[in-house]
């Protein structure tokens, strides 16, 4: 791959090509968490989230992706959506996880589900929700993710939405990005019973859009 800059990457809505890179990349936005949902396999969360990447109504679809792209590779991923459709897509997700995993991958997911609403809380009506923003490692540092960022905000501010929230663990290098560009902690989640599970402080962040 040519030597990848904010000059170098075209902006694009995602396709269903690159499942695999695609799964790193989501898990690199939550590491903690994809790799407890996973067990730590990951030959199996590619496997699973390369699949949900590959559906059209998934939470983690392609559809809901803008990606950067340099000569037909995937540089990186900015998954984003309002609060509607991130409901729908989770009901999705959890049909296609069912298809994919087995019953005993699928329960071990479920657990999350007990504790999980609290490191992740409910996305309010009205803000855009960033779910997940990644570049591929020699991109980063770049501008790439800056590029990435301002136009997931130019697409909040477009959808109607004065605000966009995001949630990321307290250690996570892309909260200098994120504060460089106007985000700031609203929330600070640490869930006791997940500590043993390697999930540690997470941090809603909210960044108010000038219309």
């Amino acid at each position: 791959m040519t030597t990848i800059n904010a000059e170098t990457v075209t902006l694009q809505p995602a396709t269903a090509s690159h499942p695999e890179l695609a799964a790193e990349l989501i898990h690199a936005t939550e590491p903690h968490i994809f790799g407890y949902l996973h067990d730590h396999d990951m030959a199996l969360l590619r496997r699973h989230l390369g699949y949900q990447w590959q559906q059209t109504d998934s939470l983690f679809s392609h559809r809901f992706c803008t990606a950067a792209m340099l000569d037909g590779e995937l540089a990186g991923i900015e998954i984003g959506y309002d609060a509607v459709t991130q409901e729908r897509a989770a009901g999705a997700m959890i049909e296609h996880a069912m298809a994919v995993l087995t019953p005993a991958q699928f329960a071990h997911l479920a657990t999350w589900f007990e504790h999980g609403r609290y490191v992740l809380p409910p996305v309010p009506e009205d803000a855009w929700y960033l779910q997940h923003l990644a570049v591929v490692a020699q991109a980063r540092g770049r501008g790439v993710g800056e590029r990435l960022l301002v136009n997931a905000m130019e697409r909040s501010r477009e959808a109607g939405f004065g605000r966009v929230l995001l949630d990321l663990y307290a250690e996570n290098p892309a909260r200098r990005l994120y504060e460089r560009m106007g985000f700031e902690v609203i929330v600070e989640t640490l869930v006791r019973p997940l500590l043993a599970h390697g999930i540690p402080l997470h941090l809603r962040m909210e960044c108010r859009l000038n219309r």
